[in-house]
């Protein structure tokens, strides 16, 4: 019977050649689900600046249409009978929604960094830009109940994304950290690195973002057009698209400090030997997070009531919320919601 009340289309909206604004399509349902998948109703699905990438073609050509969106929280509709999550379970998935599960990445739970067949939810496949979305159970997560549903699902990608470095780069009390860029990743940075006991200076150059910064936990916001302070910081987080003077940012770091990139540069980054050698300074980056750091990130979150600053919109309004994240007028996530069913 649920299978008969499944629709044979699959409704969403998406891009059918470079350079179009989305459209509403009805897609040829994918057919059974696998062993291990899930079926989500979607309900609520953020627009992440990757969203903007993949449409704009920054990436290179995918294959359309081209069906975004990978901040997803729904509700469990069907399970394979290998399935690790129950029908009925509100649950995100990011942006990966799968992985080979044999190569020496997922041996050692690093399932992020998988080499073998990594599954990205929104590239060759309809992201939560629609109705339903598939993924392997085990790369979607019921979520903690101190989080509201209605919210959280910034924190599927941006939320893992900058918890990941932090937790991974040892951010305690007393690690002084800086963010650059207080914007969908970087507000959540602010907050996760405060809430770690880290003491936090956020870097922007909209001063009108003060106030916000205070207010996430961070103790200044500094201008990040005018002269840099030096020796400030042990960990500078980037999480902007912008290219940077990197020499200077470098020098913003104590010695032996990390630079780590979570945001995609838009230009090769270029930097003196100097930094790396003379004050044993590094330069790293970091991608999403394994199964095991979502699971803690959303726990933290919820037992540090960390929540994305988000402005709502419906799903028919996508194309209007892409453009507020690509012109960068977005407060600091866009949430697309479907209408109740």
């Amino acid at each position: 019977m649920r299978e008969a009340m499944i629709s044979a289309t699959l409704r969403a909206f998406g891009q059918t050649a470079p350079g179009r604004p989305l459209e509403p399509l009805d897609l040829p349902d994918p057919g059974p689900l696998g062993e291990t998948e899930v079926e989500i109703a979607v309900d609520h699905c953020s627009v992440c600046h990757s969203d903007v990438h993949l449409l704009d073609g920054d990436w290179g050509e995918v294959a359309r249409p081209l069906v975004p969106g990978h901040e997803v929280v729904g509700r469990v509709l069907r399970a394979g009978p290998a399935a690790t999550i129950s029908e009925g379970a509100v649950v995100g998935l990011g942006w990966q929604a799968g992985a080979c599960g044999v190569c020496a990445a997922c041996r050692s739970e690093r399932e992020h960094l998988c080499t073998g067949g990594k599954v990205r939810t929104c590239m060759g496949r309809q992201g939560g830009f629609a109705e339903r979305v598939r993924a392997d159970a085990r790369f979607c997560f019921e979520l903690p109940g101190g989080l509201d549903p209605a919210t959280a699902a910034p924190l599927l990608c941006a939320g893992l994304t900058v918890f990941s470095p932090l937790e991974r780069l040892g951010v305690r009390a007393g690690t002084r950290v800086g963010v650059v860029g207080v914007g969908g990743l970087g507000h959540l940075a602010v907050r996760f690195a405060s809430a770690l006991g880290a003491s936090v200076v956020a870097f922007d150059p909209d001063a009108s973002k003060r106030e916000l910064a205070l207010a996430l936990g961070a103790g200044d916001l500094v201008d990040a057009r005018a002269p840099l302070p030096r020796g400030v910081v042990d960990l500078l987080l980037v999480t902007t698209h912008a290219a940077l003077d990197w020499n200077a940012w470098m020098g913003v770091l104590d010695l032996e400090g990390t630079l780590c990139l979570v945001g995609i540069p838009g230009a090769p980054l270029t930097l003196s030997a100097d930094p790396l050698l003379d004050e044993q300074k590094r330069v790293t980056g970091s991608v999403i997070g394994s199964t095991k750091t979502m699971r803690r990130m959303l726990a933290f979150a919820a037992e540090h009531r960390i929540a994305p600053v988000v402005e709502r919109m419906p799903l028919a309004s996508a194309n209007e919320a892409i453009g507020r994240v690509r012109d960068g007028r977005a407060r600091m996530r866009v949430i697309l919601d479907r209408a109740p069913r």
